[in-house]
């Protein structure tokens, strides 16, 4: 489980969803500022992880030790990417200026990723697609001649994928309802294909 935040300073923050402390899920906590503060016993970590305040010990200054596990994050084209293995940050598609795009769906499909993949590449989202470009973790489709829809692509374990969309161009927001539902047909038809086998 992952908790993400922003502090005052802007960026988001994405974090393991666990208090060094007692192990509480820190999305139950409250931000102050640019800090993070636990709703289990209070303490409270700055934007890297770091714990700087224990309530119950008002003079004692924590010892680094104390440090909540955070991970990278960048936010660019209406999702919020990170990598959750620890070599570096994940690879992201190129799409040039990060306006314009509007958010359509995030859903999960139990299927591996390589299925789903292949699944979206062929799937008819209602008016003739191409792939315009793909990568590990994202795929982006021309759909018609006026509009780009943005998949991610999250494998969450071997048998889970999340699947996220966004979408811009002429006439994406009323394209958006539309697209959902797709996507929602989108895994029923994977989901179903498990089922026959």
């Amino acid at each position: 489980m992952l908790a993400m935040w922003r502090g005052e300073d802007g960026p988001v923050r994405i974090w393991e969803d666990r208090c060094p402390h007692r192990g509480m899920r820190l999305s139950f906590g409250f931000v102050r500022g640019d800090a993070l503060r636990c709703i289990y016993h209070g303490w409270s970590y700055r934007t890297d992880g770091q714990c700087i305040e224990i309530p119950a010990h008002p003079e004692l200054t924590p010892p680094k030790t104390i440090c909540a596990s955070s991970y990278p994050a960048e936010s660019r084209y209406g999702i919020v990417w990170t990598n959750l293995e620890r070599g570096g940050p994940a690879p992201f598609p190129d799409l040039g200026p990060d306006e314009g795009w509007l958010p359509v769906r995030s859903l999960y499909v139990n299927r591996p990723a390589g299925q789903v993949e292949a699944a979206v590449e062929s799937f008819d989202f209602g008016a003739p697609s191409s792939i315009r470009l793909k990568n590990p973790s994202a795929i982006l489709l021309g759909i018609g001649s006026q509009m780009e829809m943005l998949l991610a692509i999250q494998p969450v374990n071997a048998d889970r994928t999340g699947l996220h969309a966004v979408v811009r161009g002429e006439n994406a927001s009323a394209a958006r309802a539309d697209l959902a539902r797709r996507m929602q047909h989108l895994r029923a038809e994977i989901e179903a294909e498990r089922e026959k086998k």
